[in-house]
């Protein structure tokens, strides 16, 4: 892929995911190798919808609103190596394991999103995703998503 490709798919993240904003959450695409990993950003901002209540007095950014993240960027490496239809398919997440929060994520940190293709069989991906401050792992979790048609949810 190339730097053109990427730019072009990192502008256009909310084609991509089935949420919308302010859902979306991840801000950037820095580098995609289909079928193996991809690098991606979230800039934690105080006016994050997330913050609204959490915590009054001491802003903590949500353990599962940064696993979410980390769907979203397994969801966007998926799409960069099967190039479906996003209109026509369903991502749903389907296991979050090994998961362990080593800090807290604080506004005006930058958090660098990880994901590597661990396996891919039919409609299941699995991933590894790590989240890092400032080369800190803050979040590190083995993570499973299933891709289905539409039509066969309902």
């Amino acid at each position: 892929m190339t730097r053109e490709e990427q730019l072009i798919e990192a502008r256009n993240i909310i084609h991509l995911l089935p949420q919308q904003p302010p859902a979306v959450l991840v801000d950037s695409v820095v580098e995609v190798n289909p079928g193996q990993r991809i690098l991606a950003t979230k800039c934690i901002s105080i006016n994050d919808p997330a913050f609204a209540g959490h915590y009054p007095g001491m802003p903590v950014y949500p353990a599962t609103t940064l696993i979410e993240a980390m769907l979203q960027t397994c969801t966007i490496l998926a799409y960069a190596t099967s190039r479906y239809d996003p209109a026509e398919v369903a991502v749903a997440p389907i296991g979050i394991n090994k998961c362990k929060f080593r800090r807290v994520l604080l506004p005006g940190d930058v958090v660098d999103l990880q994901a590597d293709l661990v396996l891919r069989r039919s409609n299941v991906w699995r991933f590894d995703a790590t989240a890092h401050v400032d080369d800190h792992l803050v979040a590190e979790a083995s993570l499973a998503i299933s891709i289905i048609n539409r039509e066969d949810l309902y």
